[in-house]
Formats: structure tokens, C-alpha cells, sequence
């Protein structure tokens, strides 16, 4: 996996926690769910996973592990043990002939996104301008944290191989990356770069307080968080979140009633009116959470 690659991934599903306007409806601290009833022979589980973490700050227990082994499969937001994944995601992280970085932005705006990312990041943008501005974005991700990186999603996959069981992906890289690309390019731009600049200490104070109540468990506290982020925006929420959960829910309902299944997605997907546990409650399921 390259370092881009990596940094893309990353940061594509932990978009989800800066969205705002989410509505908590269960106040139980849990990242872990159980979903039964409605027919199913056996129940399946959703886990919310942070895809940028340091290691001391993971947040793994005796019921997630448990959950996984009584597990017949595991469900990622991609298949992350497709050998092609990561070159598919490459060929999608470039902006077509004709479009920039720098055309996407008044000079001021590109000049200050210059100097960032040479200063903090140690990277030349006149060298990418290719580069999708989110795809850019997902570098500032390592800076935030300032740590090695620990991978909930590679967790589970190992885990899986090491019990045998299949890893499987909820949507393909295409689907994945249409549901930024919808954003448009400028505005991608000004939300994921200029912002996030002129933004940067207050964001990263709300992303400390991100990682504190994720690792607490605490959804309710995570909601509040999202909405002091700058990286708000109604569109993006719909693309990114919302649509999203929505196009998961009839794939979610099929497998798990044909085996048993682990899912982890980003923890934004969960809570809301149109979050996934609220979802799969209209369909008829019984979605609870799993406190240790």
C-alpha cells in the first residue's frame, strides 16, 4: 500500500465523524451493536471504527473480539484484502486534463494551502496539482495525530484470515469515490483544504476531543463534537453519510440473513435519523448495543 494510498483511506470513512447535524437516539455508550429479530436464524453485529488512531488510544475489548469469532464473515466498507483495491483507488485519485489545484482556488487561498503543507506536512503542492484536493486532505490526517497509525479495519482483517472467515466490502472503490466526487472539485477544495487551513488548531482541538469520546465509547459526545468542526457542509453530509447508508442498508439486510456477519464502518454512520442503526430499526430489526 502506498503512503497516499494509505493516507486516502484513512481519512475517507473518518470524513464521517466531521459531518454535522447528526441526531443521537441511543444514549448508551457502545460502539459495538447486535442486530436480531426480524427472522434472522442469528444474530450479526455492527461495530463504528475510527480510521485514524494511535495505538494507545484503540479501543479493542472481549466482546468485539467475541463478536467477530461468533461471526461467520467480515463486512468493511471495502473489500480491504482485494488484491486490486489499492491500484483502483489510485487510478481515481487524480483530477481529469484541463483541472489543477491552483485552478481551483483564488492565489491567496492556494498560497496559504502552499505553504501548510510544505511547513507541516513537508510537501511540495506544486508537485500534485493533479491531485484531488480530498485526496490531499487525508495527509493532514497523520499531522493531527503525530503517532504510528493503528488500522481497525487491517485488525479485523487479520483477524479474519486468522479464523478463517471471508472479508467482504459493503461498496466498491467506485462507489466509494463517486460519493466525494459529487462534491465537485472547488468545493472540495475550499472545504478539505482552505478551510482546514484557516481552521487548523481549532480542528485539531476538536479532533483530540474526537478521539476522547470515541475512545469512552460515547456517541452522543462524538455528535457534539462533529458539530464544531469546520468541515461542515449539507451536500457533503448527503453524498458522503447519508446516501451512503441508505445504498448499505438492503446489502446489510441481504447478508444477514444468509450468515452471520461482522460489519465495522466509520462511527458516523451509526447514530442519526439517518444513520444505519435507525435504519435498519425501520426495517424491523433489533439493533442494541453491546456494553461491556
Amino acid at each position: 500500500m502506498t503512503y497516499l494510498a494509505k493516507c486516502f483511506t484513512i481519512v475517507l470513512c473518518f470524513s464521517a465523524l466531521l459531518l454535522p447535524r447528526l441526531y443521537a437516539q441511543e444514549k448508551q455508550h457502545s460502539l459495538l451493536w447486535e442486530i436480531s429479530g426480524n427472522g434472522l436464524a442469528k444474530p450479526s453485529y455492527l461495530f463504528g471504527t475510527i480510521h485514524a488512531i494511535c495505538p494507545k488510544d484503540f479501543v479493542m475489548n472481549q466482546s468485539i473480539e467475541q463478536s467477530v469469532t461468533k461471526s461467520s464473515q467480515v463486512y468493511l466498507e471495502l473489500d480491504m484484502d482485494e488484491p486490486s483495491m489499492m491500484m483502483d483507488m489510485q487510478k481515481m485519485m487524480f483530477m481529469p486534463e484541463g483541472t489543477t489545484l491552483k485552478s481551483l482556488m483564488k492565489e491567496g487561498d492556494y498560497q496559504l494551502v502552499a505553504q501548510f503543507f510544505k511547513d507541516s506536512i513537508g510537501i511540495n503542492v506544486d508537485k500534485v496539482q493533479k491531485l484531488k484536493p480530498f485526496a490531499l486532505s487525508s495527509m493532514t490526517v497523520m499531522k493531527m495525530l503525530n503517532c504510528p497509525i493503528k488500522s481497525y479495519e487491517m485488525t479485523f482483517v487479520e483477524m479474519a484470515k486468522a479464523q478463517k472467515k471471508e472479508v467482504l466490502g459493503l461498496e466498491t472503490v467506485e462507489e466509494q469515490m463517486s460519493a466525494i466526487d459529487k462534491m465537485g472539485y472547488e468545493q472540495q477544495a475550499d472545504l478539505m483544504l482552505v478551510k482546514m487551513v484557516k481552521n487548523w488548531n481549532a480542528d485539531k482541538n476538536t479532533f483530540s476531543q474526537m478521539i476522547k469520546d470515541y475512545k469512552s465509547q460515547n456517541l452522543e459526545g462524538l455528535l457534539k463534537d462533529m458539530t464544531s468542526s469546520s468541515t461542515m457542509d449539507v451536500e457533503f453530509e448527503k453524498n458522503l453519510l447519508n446516501d451512503r447508508n441508505k445504498n448499505w442498508v438492503p446489502r446489510i439486510k441481504k447478508v444477514i440473513h444468509e450468515k452471520s456477519t461482522f460489519f465495522a464502518v466509520g462511527a458516523g454512520h451509526l447514530p442519526g435519523e439517518n444513520g444505519v442503526i435507525n435504519l435498519l430499526r425501520k426495517e424491523g430489526y433489533i439493533v442494541k448495543a453491546v456494553v461491556k
